[in-house]
């Protein structure tokens, strides 16, 4: 199978006709249809039947399109990945980072650093943490924040922990309690994410302590709990960072220690097979002066830049 039969194919098969499908390739109508019969001809089967004047895709026309588009798809991500290359030059610091932190917390960081480098150019690019460690492995960008629970060839990887927190709202009955524990929430509304590991942590420590929570909304993102807290809708179990940003939009948000412990932990990504920029390494080191700053408690290894 050659790209311009599969091309082609794909054209006529989004855009309905034939006619569509050259003027958007620049090709003529019978140069389509011809690609098109080669390409049903290698297959071994119809990919269209013409009805009234239309061209409708078969049964197997439809599945092998899911098949097309994931290729092509899988390209796009092949050209994207060059760019990241192409553009890693000399004086640059390119980061790549799960929502968690790329939404508020690092854009934040990286506003006050570029002020202190004004030449440095650079990027902040938010993916899941699969393809984070999936584009580090071709060594896309300078340092990168993930999940921690991927291993993966071609990265040297930093662990960090720390504890999770519970947020308030502004006027919680609880704001006078130093600690809080899964009993304190019973009556409280709770914004519970959705289920990952730090949750059924969560979930976990309520059941033990045959606590029932009075859920009242399951959110996505971090940065969507943090606002809920901070308009006062409920109280939630987080990570530091996201119970700092609830505070940066509303200051009356509480942050108050849980027990039991439940450990959130992160990983910062270095290429492995390339030299660790200046600009990474104090990128990083910014990154942990500002959590020390805020009193976000984390354990790391001491001697955590990558050897050369």
């Amino acid at each position: 199978m050659k790209f311009q039969q599969l091309n082609a194919f794909k054209a006529v098969y989004e855009l309905g006709t034939v006619t569509a499908a050259a003027e958007s390739l620049y090709l003529t109508q019978p140069a389509v249809s011809k690609l098109v019969t080669a390409l049903e001809y290698q297959v071994g089967f119809k990919l269209f039947e013409r009805i009234k004047g239309r061209l409708i895709p078969t049964e197997q026309g439809k599945a092998f399109y899911v098949a097309v588009a994931k290729a092509f798809t899988a390209l796009d991500s092949l050209a994207e990945s060059a760019r990241d290359i192409r553009d890693n030059h000399l004086g640059s610091l390119h980061i790549a980072a799960f929502p968690l932190l790329s939404h508020a917390y690092l854009p934040k960081l990286l506003g006050q650093y570029l002020k202190q480098e004004p030449e440095l150019q650079g990027s902040l690019k938010s993916y899941r943490s699969e393809e984070i460690y999936r584009r580090m492995e071709i060594q896309s960008f300078d340092v990168a924040f993930a999940d921690a629970n991927h291993e993966s060839p071609g990265v040297h990887s930093m662990n960090l922990a720390c504890d999770c927190v519970c947020i308030l709202p502004p006027g919680s009955a609880l704001a006078d309690k130093p600690s809080l524990q899964a009993s304190d929430l019973v009556h409280e509304p709770f914004i519970r994410g959705e289920v990952d590991d730090i949750q059924l942590r969560i979930d976990e420590a309520f059941r033990l302590s045959h606590i029932k929570r009075n859920d009242l909304l399951e959110v996505s993102f971090a940065s969507s709990t943090a606002a809920l807290v901070a308009e006062g809708v409920g109280a939630a179990i987080v990570d530091p960072f996201t119970a700092h940003q609830a505070r940066h939009i509303n200051p009356e948000v509480q942050i108050k220690p849980f027990h039991p412990d439940i450990l959130f932990e992160f990983t910062i990504l270095f290429p492995a097979l390339r030299p660790v920029s200046g600009a990474a390494k104090q990128f990083v080191s910014s990154f942990l002066d500002m959590t020390q700053s805020l009193g976000i408690k984390l354990t790391y290894e001491s001697d955590w830049m990558p050897r050369e």
